[in-house]
């Protein structure tokens, strides 16, 4: 039997996989899902979660942990080596770790699932550069090591399985989503919900040297907007508490610490009402969108950070053909 290989390494990417598994109708007995090398505990987390909720449950998983990381991705390699691989899902499309997955095995069809807006900077990326290579000579030179030989042919057309409204052309062939197995598996929790409705703000470690600085004129704009609200600010996995509760010492939020599953399923599964939420470009704020329409989201419209972030217009017309409203700084 053919084998159809997914290789993620956070929980956005894990979802697309899911999504992928069953709009590809890959069977259970012929999946084989690599985690690959996620962050941090956090994203370990978050990924457990899904792993038991999303359909993967009868399917193979392998690990790859920092801490075993060469030894086992060396293990992975010689599994493949001989296997027939139908399909090979890839989620970041600019890691070397999952390039080395689509450039040293032999597979029929290759696909790019999400990966956030970095989706959209790929997508334009391979029009411009075509598919270039991330990894660097010491690192050929490791993987040859290991026993991973890398392909010197890089494919000329590819896939993408994605949320994001992109047009199909001669270097990419596009595949439209918006979550059907996320829906289905995370339905509302039924009955009234309880407690002061909340107003969501979504972190992102995007911005540089301006990011706590404009962060705060966001979070400010949005206190501004929504008088004796109860608002709670939704850290990034890779934000830091200390550093935020110095920049918003005194406005009049909560922080809350990345969860054990991912905003969206904190959407579906709480007993809070949500009255909005808001981001300046969070990938957060087009998926709870296309997930939940009836759901009022902002997206910040920051000169600032805007001016840091390519294809900031494009961006912006996704926001907003999904129905994101947009509110200027």
């Amino acid at each position: 039997m053919a084998t159809n290989v997914f290789v993620a390494s956070t929980p956005l990417q894990l979802i697309s996989c899911a999504e992928a598994k069953a709009h590809y109708r890959c069977p259970d007995s012929s999946c084989l899902l690599i985690i690959a090398r996620p962050d941090n505990r956090v994203t370990e987390v978050q990924m457990a979660y899904l792993l038991d909720k999303l359909g993967w449950r009868g399917v193979e998983v392998v690990y790859l942990r920092k801490s075993t990381f060469y030894l086992r991705l060396a293990s992975v390699f010689r599994r493949l080596s001989d296997r027939q691989i139908d399909s090979l899902f890839i989620g970041n499309q600019s890691s070397w770790i999952h390039e080395s997955f689509y450039l040293g095995l032999c597979w029929k069809q290759l696909i790019f699932v999400d990966d956030g807006l970095a989706t959209v900077k790929y997508y334009h990326a391979i029009h411009s550069e075509g598919l270039a290579s991330r990894i660097t000579a010491g690192k050929r030179r490791l993987l040859i090591r290991l026993g991973v030989h890398l392909h010197s042919v890089i494919p000329k057309r590819v896939s993408f399985f994605t949320c994001f409204p992109l047009k199909s052309s001669d270097r990419v062939g596009v595949e439209t989503h918006d979550f059907p197995v996320f829906r289905r598996t995370f339905q509302p929790e039924p009955g009234a919900k309880s407690g002061m409705p909340l107003v969501g703000f979504i972190g992102q470690p995007f911005g540089g040297k301006d990011r706590l600085t404009q962060m705060r004129s966001q979070v400010g704009h949005v206190v501004d907007r929504h008088p004796g609200a109860k608002i709670v600010y939704f850290m990034h996995r890779k934000e830091r508490r200390r550093e935020l509760e110095q920049a918003l010492v005194d406005l009049p939020i909560e922080l809350r610490s990345s969860p054990r599953w991912p905003i969206e399923v904190e959407v579906a599964l709480s007993r809070e009402s949500y009255v909005a939420f808001y981001s300046f470009t969070s990938t957060a704020l087009f998926t709870l969108k296309k997930i939940f329409p009836e759901l009022s989201v902002y997206q910040i419209d920051d000169a600032v950070l805007a001016a840091k972030l390519p294809f900031y217009g494009e961006v912006q017309s996704m926001f907003r053909g999904a129905g994101v409203e947009t509110t200027r700084l």
